[in-house]
């Protein structure tokens, strides 16, 4: 295995792309072949502090994330600040069946993607094979956060808490990202698009690329966890598994 750390951090800026650039998001996706329906976004919150904060990132899924991931991911609705409001990672509400696991570490930290406008990511959060920030200053801010377990695994935890900055709900997306109405998010176009918007199982999705479906007989690849890659061939629309190394 080469670079783990490395494809850790690149895995998630691929699949996860923050609203931002000129191209307006399509909700209606080349990457699936059903109709995708209309975007709706649900009301703002308005945060004056750190304990409001703290409280819905509290009352939000903390999903597990890896490569493999199928389906749309918890996330909060706009969160409108008002001033100046900062959070540390120190403060962050771990769910109790993450700190009760010897897998799960006790500490997280914060990725801050395309820039949103009002979000600054300070200091250096240092995780099991990944990296963000320890601390997030909100100043007169719109954005969303979006809490997981990131998989990590063969690292020292199998799974680390960290916080993703999204842009507003429906922001546009940037060059090779497509608008997922369920979310209102961005995602690569393609395998990503495919399992984070639209729930497709990795080995259907392994079969779509920025385009549409990949032809008959093409190569192909999923990860069947944090640590093993599947290799194949594209066959009737499923990545027919030839080996997992």
């Amino acid at each position: 295995m080469v670079g783990r750390k490395g494809a850790i951090a690149l895995g998630l800026a691929l699949a996860l792309v923050a609203g931002c650039g000129d191209g307006g998001g399509d909700a209606s996706s080349s990457t699936t072949s059903t109709t995708l329906p209309p975007l709706e976004c649900p009301e703002p919150i308005t945060i004056t502090s750190t304990q409001d904060l703290v409280a819905v990132l509290a009352s939000t899924s903390w999903d597990s994330l890896g490569e493999y991931t199928s389906g749309p991911l918890s996330i909060t609705a706009d969160l409108v600040v008002s001033g100046t409001v900062t959070l540390e990672a120190a403060d962050l509400p771990i769910p109790q069946d993450c700190l009760d696991r010897p897998g799960c570490s006790p500490a997280g930290g914060f990725w801050v993607g395309a820039p949103v406008p009002g979000v600054v990511g300070e200091g250096e959060a240092q995780g099991s094979c990944v990296t963000g920030s320890a601390r997030l200053t909100l100043t007169d801010a719109t954005l969303r956060l979006r809490p997981v377990l990131y998989d990590t695994h063969p690292c020292e935890y199998n799974f680390v808490p960290f916080v993703e900055v999204v842009g507003p709900c429906g922001s546009p997306c940037g060059e090779g990202a497509e608008l997922c109405p369920y979310d209102g998010a961005c995602y690569q176009a393609g395998a990503s698009f495919c399992r984070l918007c639209t729930g497709g199982d990795k080995e259907a999705c392994a079969c779509w690329g920025p385009e549409g479906p990949l032809d008959e007989g093409a190569s192909c690849y999923y990860w069947q966890s944090g640590d093993v890659k599947c290799l194949g061939t594209c066959r009737q629309g499923t990545c027919a598994v030839e080996r997992c190394p």
